[in-house]
This record gives C-alpha cells, sequence and structure tokens, in this order.
C-alpha cells in the first residue's frame, strides 16, 4: 500500500473508531475504504475485526467511568 492509501486508512480507522465507540457501526466505514484500496475481502474482513478488537479495548477504556460496579454484568456478557 503507498503513502496516500496508508493516510486514508489511518484517517478511516480513526473515524471508524470514534463511530464504533458511540454507536458501533464502523465497519461500515472501515469495510468500503478498506476494499476500494484494492485488498480482498477476506483480508479487509480480517483486518476489520482485529481492527475492532484495539477500538474495543479503546472504548471501554474511555467509558471506564460509567462501566465501574457493573463487573458481574460485564462477566455474564
Amino acid at each position: 500500500m503507498d503513502l496516500p492509501g496508508s493516510i486514508f486508512v489511518l484517517f478511516a480507522g480513526l473515524w471508524a473508531g470514534t463511530i464504533n465507540a458511540v454507536v458501533g457501526s464502523g465497519t461500515l466505514v472501515t469495510f468500503p475504504v478498506l476494499l476500494a484500496l484494492g485488498l480482498t475481502p477476506v483480508v479487509a474482513t480480517m483486518s476489520n475485526a482485529m481492527g475492532l478488537v484495539a477500538g474495543g479495548a479503546s472504548g471501554a477504556w474511555g467509558y471506564r467511568r460509567e462501566l465501574k460496579g457493573r463487573g458481574r454484568q460485564l462477566l455474564r456478557l
């Protein structure tokens, strides 16, 4: 991937991460971007899934005050 494509993926990832932290549909941004840059659907899906792991962890960290005291409920989920 060339530099402009990498920069485009970076900004799409930041945008999708923000969307995921609020409503959880950032894949609607990242998956089409990865396909448009020429990645195969399988590679785009796996790349997107790996990004969601990091995004979920950072979203949980950002909402840690709201999650305080909800340990049992989180374990059940």
